[in-house]
């Protein structure tokens, strides 16, 4: 343990202060680790193969504040309040070979009980899981470190180009209201939920609609783009998370105080039905999506309503 961990030790806390910005002890109680330990490395070698584990978290927490950035690193420091990463065995009985948590404040990279220095590199893996865990554990609210990064990705950079291609297409400035802390918060608690493409899916549902307009020949038709900024007063088309939709099955448009809501049904009864963005959206129902009673209230020139 002298030679392969605590004389390699220093380098690495230096790196993990570096990368977060705070100060972190690395820690592992050999006494109560080692009794797991099998014939072979973990028996003949605990040092090297606690620095093994350490030099894993390090490379994972490399690609973690590469990607989620300073949201990742604040959500990280303010998780693991203890400002401590232990190597320990599991007591969860929910790790088979390895993984990780944040647990009182520490976090944990885990070896399984009957596997310690088995597949070392990957224990930290899951470490955006093991920080959101914790964060909703705590009761943070808002977007998780996924879901901002996917939106910085695709709604951030995509909502400008697709608010003026609406514009083209209904003769009229559209703004492009995500929804996405009210949807988060509604999708959340569902099974399966894939937070890390929240910002891809709204986008692709968004597109969907712009196709659905474009198909119905909105772009170029005065009247159709007379009736629309009718009913849409605020010129503003909205994709919204609802509980029950007043058309179809899986989504629907409507028009209400206003906006153009593009409702999607947060009901997970089959896979196909699945909503926005638990596995993401089948072709078939953005290029299909039904588009019932379009203008609610109608129009003082013409009904429109198309059934597709």
């Amino acid at each position: 343990m002298r030679d392969g961990w605590e004389a390699e030790k220093e380098p690495i806390s230096t790196k993990v202060a570096s990368l977060l910005g705070e100060t972190y002890s690395l820690e592992v109680d050999m006494n109560t680790i080692y009794p797991y330990a099998g014939d072979g490395y973990a028996k003949d070698r605990p040092g090297d193969m606690t620095k093994n584990y350490f030099e894993g978290f390090l490379y994972q927490l490399e690609n973690y504040v590469q990607k989620y950035g300073d949201d990742g690193k604040a959500t990280f420091n303010n998780t693991v309040t203890a400002k401590k990463i232990t190597l320990e065995v599991d007591d969860t009985g929910k790790v088979s070979y390895c993984g990780c948590d944040i647990k009182d404040g520490r976090f944990r990279i885990l070896a399984g009980e009957n596997y310690l220095a088995t597949n070392i590199s990957d224990a930290c893996y899951h470490m955006l899981k093991a920080v959101e865990e914790a964060e909703a554990s705590a009761g943070g609210s808002g977007l998780s470190v996924g879901a901002k990064a996917n939106v910085k990705e695709t709604v951030d950079k995509e909502f400008p180009t697709l608010e003026k291609q609406f514009a083209e297409i209904l003769g009229t400035k559209i703004t492009l209201d995500a929804n996405l802390e009210a949807n988060y918060a509604k999708l959340r608690p569902e099974s399966g939920f894939n937070d890390a493409q929240l910002g891809k899916v709204t986008v692709a549902y968004l597109e969907g609609f712009a196709y659905q307009l474009n198909y119905l020949k909105f772009k170029g038709d005065e009247m159709m783009q007379e009736a629309f900024q009718e009913a849409c007063d605020k010129s503003v088309i909205r994709v919204e998370v609802v509980e029950t939709l007043k058309h179809g099955s899986y989504n629907d448009v409507i028009f209400e105080d206003g906006v153009c809501k593009l409702q999607v049904s947060n009901s997970a009864e089959a896979a196909n039905r699945r909503p926005l963005p638990i596995i993401g959206i089948p072709m078939w129902v953005i290029l299909g999506a039904k588009l019932s009673i379009v203008f609610e209230k109608g129009s003082s020139r013409r009904s429109v309503s198309w059934d597709l």
